[in-house]
């Protein structure tokens, strides 16, 4: 537009040319300057610069640019520090713009600018009460949103924990507020406060006999005005300890734990019930109070004459009758009259002297427990010779357990029904070939699963030291490998059975009509685990590895499995001076040494190798 009107205006005053209305134009008359003439030639009149958008006052500056108008927002509560900002909040009936800031000049009836933001008004509708000063009343009389907040209910003994809550003057002493609780501060002289309790204040009169070294002293007085008389902690006991160190007469427990079950270890190191017992109960002697429990005396107690108390160690006050040692019930005068306890009741170094053969092995003094057990297998424990409860002989420590199952049916290695005979009751897997019987399995160790090839008594030791005690013919398990030709004979004979023949062993592979592979007269590389056979074809590369026994149904010759492939065999034949394994492994990849025919596979009967295992036949 400004464009335009330049133009048009140059159109009018003949630009570049004479004027057709007058002649020409005069050289010396005045120019205007380009702004104003521009200014005016657009149509602009000047007014007061104001918040619109517009340059009102035709400067080339709008709004807040202006510094005229800039200055007005400053004090402007409509644009209040720049256009459109209008100082409105809630509940504020004026309100006035400062230096460009906002800013509460009045608030509505019954409201207070608390916080003195303008953003949130007069947000308080506290009412000012007292003239404005804070009174303890549960209000906030001077509307600074704090409640009786000059006053210290925690220690005010006038507003003790609420206002208006004064502490009542104890009986024989005086008050204070403690954590907004009343308590006794102080009390009259021969007076104190024992359960520090207001209600009844001093309520203890007692005479301060107590000395700096010395807070009790042995006469059945409460000396030191604690409401206990001649409390063991507090007294001076005697120089002398005569209550011996040997045996009962020593130190009974230092911790809880060596108490039986249910008892505690009292500072004096003698075992007292947990909770109570005989304590307080009225006595004559000593043997009325550990006729209940072995861990009370009975001593003066002060003004209630004689009652039943924990038993200490060391000498014990006994009021008027002074310091005196209580023995343990179990204490002997002289010896120990044939005792086992496992004390030494006499208190002269030895322990159940009487019984040394039957407790401990001979010629290695008391070093060394005599041992025993009690049951068979599974139930088997173990334990040493102890007294009996009554201390009259001794007896084996060992109970038995209960027998985990009724029969021996798994192939285990463990004497599971306790009758003293491992793995008993379990029947092989046999398959009847001419007539002989033969494992329907390549025979694995006591113990093995699909994971782990037997039972090993300590499996967390990186030791594998399997129990190897006999043979067994069992579905779905990892096969017994790294055996020896006579260890894998031992394990038959120990099932009742011996390895195979090479007629027994051909007959079962190939049967009656002589098949060149346990499966059929044609080599199938995938029938049986040979090496051939991938044993996890996820993975790139050929691994080759022992199956769990049976675990390829299509490697069966009429029941019986892994004749081919595998695991090769030991059998009971000599040639040459060695021993032939059959039936070839899961690294053998000439079909020739898979067949059943294969017989010149020849190794020394010492040879140990994770390819080789075994299989038993019985007549």
């Amino acid at each position: 537009m400004r464009r335009l009107g330049l133009l048009f205006a140059c159109l009018l005053a003949a630009c570049g040319g004479e004027d057709a209305g007058d002649g020409g134009a005069d050289p010396d008359a005045a120019v205007p300057a380009p702004d104003a003439a521009l200014r005016l030639d657009a149509g602009c009149v000047p007014r007061e610069e104001i918040c619109n958008g517009r340059d009102d006052d035709c400067d080339g500056l709008v709004d807040a640019d202006d510094p005229e108008l800039a200055r007005a927002l400053f004090a402007d509560p409509d644009n209040c520090g720049a256009c459109g900002v209008v100082c409105a909040a809630p509940h504020v009936s004026e309100a006035e713009c400062l230096a460009g800031q906002c800013r509460v000049r009045l608030c509505e009836p019954g409201f207070v600018n608390h916080d003195g933001q303008f953003a949130t008004g007069c947000e308080s509708d506290c009412v000012v009460s007292a003239g404005g000063v804070e009174r303890c009343d549960e209000l906030d009389n001077d509307c600074d949103g704090e409640v009786d907040e000059d006053f210290d209910l925690q220690n005010d003994p006038a507003n003790c924990g609420a206002c208006g809550r004064a502490c009542a003057v104890p009986e024989h002493g005086a008050a204070f507020c403690r954590e907004a609780e009343c308590a006794v501060a102080q009390c009259e002289a021969g007076w104190f406060d024992l359960d520090d309790a207001i209600d009844n204040g001093c309520e203890y009169r007692c005479t301060l006999r107590s000395t700096e070294q010395i807070r009790e002293f042995c006469n059945g007085l409460d000396d030191d005005c604690d409401g206990q008389a001649d409390e063991a902690g507090d007294l001076a006991p005697p120089d002398e300890d005569f209550c011996g160190q040997n045996g009962v007469c020593g130190f009974e427990c230092g911790v809880d734990g060596d108490c039986p079950a249910g008892e505690r270890c009292n500072a004096g190191h003698v075992c007292v019930p947990g909770e109570g017992g005989a304590g307080g109960m009225a006595c004559v002697t000593d043997a009325d109070c550990q006729a209940v429990h072995g861990g009370f005396a009975c001593l003066t107690d002060g003004a209630n004459g004689r009652a039943c108390v924990e038993r200490r160690h060391e000498p014990m006050c006994d009021g008027a009758a002074g310091y005196r040692c209580v023995r343990p019930p179990r204490w002997q005068a002289g010896d120990e009259a044939g005792r086992c306890d496992g004390a030494d009741n006499d208190c002269d170094g030895r322990i159940d002297e009487d019984f040394v053969a039957q407790l401990f092995v001979d010629g290695v003094g008391r070093t060394q427990p005599r041992r025993c057990s009690a049951g068979e297998g599974a139930c088997r424990q173990d334990g040493t010779f102890v007294c009996t409860a009554d201390g009259t002989a001794t007896e084996c420590s060992a109970v038995a357990l209960p027998a985990p199952r009724p029969d021996d049916a798994d192939c285990n290695g463990r004497d599971d029904d306790c009758d003293g005979v491992v793995d008993d009751d379990f029947e092989d897997a046999w398959v009847r070939v001419g007539a002989v019987q033969i494992y329907a399995y390549e025979a694995s160790r006591p113990g093995a699963t699909a994971e782990v090839a037997g039972l090993d008594l300590v499996p967390d030791d990186d030791v594998q030291a399997f129990i190897e005690a006999r043979a067994c013919s069992r579905p779905g398990v990892r096969p017994w490998s790294d055996v020896t030709w006579a260890e894998a004979e031992a394990a038959c004979r120990a099932a009742g059975a011996r390895l195979c023949r090479r007629d027994e062993w051909t007959l079962a592979c190939g049967g009656p009509d002589g098949r060149a592979f346990p499966y059929g007269a044609r080599y199938d590389a995938d029938a049986c685990n040979g090496g051939a056979r991938d044993t996890d074809p996820q993975t790139p590369g050929d691994q080759d590895a022992p199956l769990p026994t049976g675990a390829l149904p299509t490697c069966d010759a009429d029941g019986v499995f892994d004749l081919s492939g595998n695991l090769k065999e030991w059998t009971d034949d000599l040639i040459d001076g060695q021993r032939p394994v059959r039936g070839g492994g899961y690294a053998s990849n000439v079909p020739e040494g898979l067949a059943c025919g294969q017989i010149g596979d020849l190794k020394p009967a010492e040879l140990r190798s994770a390819n080789i295992g075994f299989r038993c036949c019985r007549d």
